[in-house]
């Protein structure tokens, strides 16, 4: 799947928290053998352990972390400092409810890298769409945003939308048919000229 999904231009392999959980940090380093030249990001939801969550997986060949938005500010920065140390950039989730552009400047002073607004897989995107979100989050960082909400091809307005720095595709690409065209309609769509 990362090979086809490399293939068709993808920028950013993730391997999910959910397969970490099930096979641990070795599914990075199989990910990352089979798509050396690809940005892989280690989705680890954990809420504690900064440090910890960073450094297994550094070693096993992310090129990037993803954390868990309600973490502490603590946790937040020991995992920053481990990034830092391994020179692997820490991306945060933004809790849905209670961010405010305090919480994100306070994110930022602990140095993330960048943010993102992910969607409860088991809620779907309902009343509170996650481009609405990250419109009232570029308005109060100039860090990347990224995205995810069940998008796929026939999403063509969120596919054109200056609201997100990264656009993150799950489903619509790993459970088609055809992952590898799949991948890449969606890639030929967000890079298609206006």
């Amino acid at each position: 799947m990362a090979q086809a999904v490399a293939s068709a231009g993808a920028e950013f392999i993730e391997v999910g928290d959910p397969l970490i959980k099930t096979v641990g940090v070795t599914a990075v380093e199989r990910i990352k053998r089979a798509v050396p030249h690809t940005t892989v990001v280690a989705e680890m939801m954990s809420a504690d352990w900064g440090r910890d969550q960073v450094v297994p997986t550094a070693e096993y060949g992310a090129d990037a972390v993803f954390l868990i938005g309600p973490a502490t500010i603590a946790s937040v920065s020991a995992a920053v400092d481990a990034g830092r140390r391994l020179g692997v950039p820490i991306l945060l989730d933004v809790p849905s409810g209670h961010v405010s552009a305090h919480w994100i400047a306070d994110r930022e002073q602990a140095g993330v890298d960048g943010f993102a607004i992910t969607t409860d897989i088991d809620i779907g995107v309902g009343s509170n769409h996650p481009l609405a979100r990250s419109q009232a989050l570029h308005s109060w960082t100039r860090l990347p945003v990224a995205v995810s909400g069940g998008f796929s091809s026939t999403d063509r307005m969120v596919l054109r939308s200056p609201e997100w720095d990264v656009l993150i595709v799950g489903r619509s690409v790993t459970e088609a048919t055809d992952p590898a065209t799949a991948a890449r309609l969606l890639t030929q769509l967000i890079h298609q000229p206006e």
